[in-house]
């Protein structure tokens, strides 16, 4: 089988990514794979050596086109036998939006996660959607890093978020419930590794600063020059930078608004670390809620979106819902987590890299790449 996949997959951030692993995963399972980039904002020269074979490949004679793009840049065609989308959507619906119409001009719509399913299935979008998680290279788990070196937090737990900084990913939500919850004589740290396109680390860092004291006046436990200082880092750093601090911190906290997945969140869990997530999306597909080990979905209810930093003027709207995770709920799973590594350190770590390990096994390229191939040859 020849398949053509479109994507994002030269920028920054995670969606490149993801198509990035998909792309890989199918190769993994034998199928020949044409890509051609689509550039939104800026390329990254870096890029897989495997992915530079498939751009360079002929497209005459594919099969197949994936399209992993935003859903206004779809095209309809004829010209295979199967044109899929592969769309990443964060809130309860998308059927006010444009892109609900986008995706109907395809003959199959791909989603990572059951309940972006759901919603598409349950607002009537007439054709057939599958479920077709995110790949992840497993072999970067199991490397060697050179440690990273973040000052202030050595000797302590290590509570942490790495992502936008943007509404939907709620920090307000991560930052307050750190600081309701723990004093700032425990031995306990909160880390922000944050990044926002086209804005300088001094820029940034100065807005995530305001943020974070708007949250402690408010909270009033303390004058917010009292309060446990966070750890920041705003500057670019690479992945395997990334990867070693995945390696030193604990517990990853992403009470977002909403995932299509979360690669940082599938990313902690490898790493050894427990992701505290909103119960919604993406992590819910590999979050065992059974088991503490590979982490917590955090409860909650769907209020009106109220974002002022959406990507589009369309999208995020008081139209839309999205997740709003229990605080109680979330301070209490952090704690949990805190005490449990207090009380065996080396049994917390073993039992949640075992669980960790063992869960993202399911998502390794060849497993993946087989789920689809095995869509991709349904009739």
């Amino acid at each position: 089988m020849k398949v053509l996949y479109i994507a994002h997959y030269r920028e920054f951030g995670g969606w490149s990514q993801a198509a990035v692993d998909q792309m890989l995963a199918l190769d993994s399972v034998g199928v020949d794979v044409v890509c051609r980039n689509i550039t939104l904002t800026s390329d990254k020269e870096k890029i897989h050596p495997k992915i530079k074979e498939f751009e360079a490949k002929d497209s005459s004679g594919c099969d197949v086109c994936i399209q992993h793009v935003l859903p206004h840049h779809l095209v309809g065609t004829d010209q295979f036998k199967k044109n899929i989308a592969f769309l990443e959507a964060e809130s309860f619906s998308i059927k006010s939006l444009p892109w609900f119409s986008h995706l109907q001009m395809m003959d199959q719509v791909w989603v990572a996660n059951q309940d972006l399913k759901d919603s598409l299935d349950r607002d009537q979008l007439g054709i057939p959607v599958k479920v077709v998680h995110h790949a992840t290279d497993i072999k970067k788990y199991k490397k060697s890093y050179r440690q990273i070196n973040v000052a202030d937090i050595q000797n302590t737990f290590k509570f942490y978020y790495a992502g936008d900084l943007n509404d939907r990913k709620n920090i307000e939500c991560i930052s307050t419930c750190f600081h309701s919850e723990f004093d700032k004589s425990e031995d306990v740290s909160l880390l922000l590794k944050v990044n926002k396109f086209g804005m300088d680390p001094q820029s940034l860092h100065q807005i995530l600063d305001n943020l974070l004291r708007e949250t402690k006046t408010k909270l009033r436990v303390d004058n917010p020059d009292n309060y446990k200082k966070e750890a920041v880092i705003t500057v670019q750093i690479s992945d395997e930078e990334m990867y070693s601090l995945h390696k030193l911190c604990d517990c990853f906290l992403l009470p977002s608004h909403g995932e299509a997945w979360s690669i940082p969140s599938l990313d902690a869990m490898g790493f050894g670390n427990t992701p505290v997530c909103s119960n919604f999306g993406g992590p819910k597909e590999f979050i065992d809620k059974d088991n503490k080990n590979t982490g917590t979905l955090i409860d909650g209810v769907f209020s009106c979106c109220k974002c002022s930093d959406s990507a589009f003027p369309d999208m995020f709207t008081g139209r839309e819902y999205w997740f709003q995770p229990c605080e109680k709920q979330m301070r209490e799973t952090m704690r949990y987590y805190y005490e449990s590594y207090k009380k065996d350190p080396v049994a917390h770590k073993k039992n949640s890299l075992e669980a960790g390990l063992a869960m993202v096994e399911k998502f390794s390229y060849k497993n993946i790449g087989e789920g689809m191939l095995e869509v991709l040859n349904e009739s």
